[in-house]
């Protein structure tokens, strides 16, 4: 997404033709230029945003170029949001991530066990959208954190261990060199 002084930023993802809507000779009539950043309708109306997604754009490229700076964000402390807006079959859902795996559910297939595998391993289809992406970047990151902290108190520990240890030697020779002193002088 662009990096502008707005916190708050708007982004248009343009989906393309259904099958349905080709064959019955629907044509796109709306248009996103990435560069420039304008969505026009029939080549009559523009509207300019801080991000223009093509119809064309996978999930994922769509994640890469949202999430960073989200991501980033919320595990700093800040509020982070994604919001969809649009009309009945605008895509949505598809982008948000809910519907990839609507599929293997409406076939009659278990698909509860392999969506729990599938998110407990952090796999992620093509179609997944923002969601799953998300929660899963955002527990890998909170384990890296976690392990990162985990080293570094270990570190810690070792290194205070490392100090206690050399200033009980020097504390113990000094005992052992005022004993000798003083049975000198007896």
């Amino acid at each position: 997404m662009s990096t502008s002084s707005s916190q708050v930023r708007v982004g248009v993802r343009i989906r393309p033709l259904t099958s349905k809507e080709s064959s019955e000779g629907g044509r796109p009539i709306v248009h996103g230029d990435t560069l420039r950043q304008t969505v026009s309708i029939s080549n009559r109306r523009h509207f300019t945003y801080d991000s223009v997604f093509h119809e064309n754009i996978t999930q994922c490229d769509l994640y890469g170029d949202v999430a960073p700076s989200l991501l980033d964000a919320f595990l700093n402390g800040f509020n982070a949001t994604v919001l969809a807006y649009g009309q009945t079959g605008s895509g949505k859902t598809y982008t948000m991530g809910s519907e990839a795996h609507e599929s293997a559910a409406s076939d009659g297939s278990n698909n509860d066990t392999l969506h729990h595998q599938a998110a407990s391993d952090n796999i992620l289809n093509d179609n997944d959208g923002l969601i799953p992406r998300f929660m899963g970047d955002i527990f890998s990151l909170l384990t890296q954190r976690q392990a990162s902290a985990e080293k570094m108190m270990r570190q810690r520990r070792q290194s205070a261990n490392n100090v206690e240890t050399d200033g009980q030697e020097a504390a113990g020779e000094d005992m052992l060199m005022n004993f000798q002193l003083s049975a000198s002088f007896l």
